[in-house]
């Protein structure tokens, strides 16, 4: 997509139109300018991020391994749940535009419509209701926030669109913000942090215009719906909504049926984000519990010590700074995922501080005892936990409720597609393959460049460059031409034949049956001092 700079110095994307094949989604422009549905395999290659590493680095000295170790905070390896939650944001977002379509007549009605909600303090529910709700619980640690936004990173947060089908249209699309849920169960606060995420998006000041106003929560609410249409919001996301549980219950009512009223008004999907704290507060208030079946709820548990662990595991392991490499085992995934429970926050992290022992101590090596002594040493604070989910001691776990999963049978029914488990294993393992090869590839064009006497940064970056416009990268030496001549100012390298290129013309001497000299004096390469002469 193209960018423009908003006043504010933001940078936007301009709107791309798409034509859509399912019927629905067809002449919306809010929907068309949204990157297209992707398939699984599309999915796995933006989700998943494995950090350069080069197993040389393995040599140097103590003191630089320790930092490169931090690298593997930036490890993402995409799992069955990751599929499931993009597929539900993407037909979130779509679903809610269905009937938000900016080049309709009913369109400009609304706003009109909402004025009168702002003039009369209160919201219009009188419009076709389409909003829904998909609440993520998963237990801390499991990276429901990393998560979504990797998954977020796929769809351009600020959308302007200039014209659509030859008609004049000026309007900004936000497809999603994010907000935290307030300690405090204020909508006064969580309608602030929204209108304070607008201007930072979008140069407008509607935070400093109603920040010191005097207007009441109710007189704000109509206000904050007014904003969400004009900028025609995609989805709202209230993360943390567990914070809710330790307010007062009419708080985190209001908090609820405030949103509720909105996604009516709207029809601004709404993701709920919480630990199994939050499943509390859901259950509160059974409008906001039947509204989250819509779209489906995602309950999410640690790791199970099955083939998606083993998928994990491998794709962390490969990096190791220690000199001494020990290959990934059945044993040594066993040892790990005993000591952090299948809980990947905590999978990450000891195995960075295994690495830094293991540097630190000279043991350069890593072994089952190492990680057993580690877990025991370096996981103090959370070791009551991982010994009473160790035991399955579920009355005790009871008190740590952001680490216990109760069963949702009787929370709410939901309706599930069957997917493949060996499909989508499969696929998430091709996937992994190619990245794995990509950035092998990326490595070599990388090296390549700098043994011609470019930077490694910059040779990173035009290859990066190179890589992008063509989609992949498939020929290593044809990427490095190509980097090198955009790096000196020329136009991208062409398969035709070179006029010039030596090769094409001894060989096209040849079809003459002419030398190799007679073909580059004709096509004059070699030049004649001195004309020939009969000597005879």
């Amino acid at each position: 997509m193209e960018m423009i700079k908003l006043d504010n110095g933001a940078r936007v994307h301009v709107a791309e139109y798409r034509e859509q094949e399912i019927l629905e989604y067809r002449g919306n422009p809010l929907i068309e300018a949204l990157p297209p549905i992707y398939s699984q395999e599309e999915v796995i290659d933006r989700l998943c991020m494995y950090p350069p590493y080069n197993k040389e680095e393995r040599y140097l000295n103590d003191h630089q391994r320790v930092h490169l170790i931090s690298r593997l905070l930036q490890y993402f390896q995409a799992i069955p749940i990751h599929l499931r939650i993009e597929s539900s944001i993407s037909r979130l977002i779509r679903t809610g535009y269905t009937y938000r379509n900016p080049i309709s007549s009913t369109y400009a009605q609304s706003f009109v419509d909402n004025w009168n909600s702002i003039q009369n303090k209160t919201f219009d529910n009188s419009i076709i209701q389409t909003g829904q709700t998909l609440s993520i619980i998963g237990i801390s640690g499991v990276g429901k926030t990393r998560s979504l936004q990797r998954i977020l990173q796929t769809i351009p947060q600020v959308i302007s669109h200039v014209s659509f089908n030859g008609q004049p249209l000026n309007h900004h699309q936000v497809t999603y913000l994010k907000i935290e849920t307030p300690f405090d169960g204020s909508v006064k606060t969580i309608i602030y942090d929204f209108m304070y995420q607008v201007d930072q998006l979008l140069g407008s000041s509607y935070f400093n215009r109603y920040v010191n106003s005097r207007l009441s929560t109710s007189q704000l609410m109509p206000i904050m719906a007014q904003i969400a249409k004009s900028i025609n919001l995609g989805m709202l996301f209230l993360d943390e909504l567990q914070h809710l549980k330790g307010v007062k219950s009419s708080s985190s009512t209001q908090i609820l049926n405030f949103f509720t009223a909105l996604i009516n008004t709207i029809n601004v999907p709404l993701v709920i984000v919480g630990t199994p704290k939050a499943m509390d507060v859901l259950q509160s208030q059974f409008r906001q519990a039947r509204r989250s079946t819509n779209i489906g709820n995602i309950m999410w548990d640690r790791f199970d010590k099955d083939a998606v662990w083993d998928l994990f595991v491998q794709g962390m392991w490969k990096y190791q700074w220690t000199k001494e490499e020990s290959p990934f085992s059945e044993e040594l995934s066993a040892a790990l995922y005993i000591e952090c429970q299948g809980i990947p926050d905590i999978a990450v992290k000891l195995y960075m501080m295994i690495q830094l022992r293991s540097i630190s101590s000279g043991e350069e090596k890593i072994t089952t005892s190492l990680i057993k002594k580690v877990a025991k040493e370096e996981l103090k604070m959370v070791q009551p936990m991982l010994q009473m989910l160790k035991s399955k001691d579920y009355i005790g776990l009871a008190k740590y409720d952001d680490l216990m999963l109760p069963n949702i049978e009787d929370f709410m029914e939901q309706e599930r597609i069957d997917i493949d488990q060996k499909q989508v294993m499969d696929s998430l393992k091709e996937g992994a393959k190619r990245k794995n090869e990509q950035s092998k590839l990326m490595d070599n064009a990388v090296f390549r460049l700098n043994m011609l006497g470019i930077e490694k940064e910059v040779a990173e970056k035009a290859i990066e460059k190179v890589v992008a416009d063509n989609h992949k990268l498939i020929d290593v030496s044809k990427t490095v031409k190509d980097a090198f001549l955009q790096l000196n100012g020329h136009e991208k390298s062409s398969d035709e034949v070179n006029s010039k290129d030596l090769r094409s013309i001894v060989k096209q001497g040849k079809e003459q049956q002419l030398t190799a000299y007679q073909a580059f004096q004709n096509a004059g390469i070699i030049k004649q001092d001195y004309p020939e002469c009969d000597v005879s």
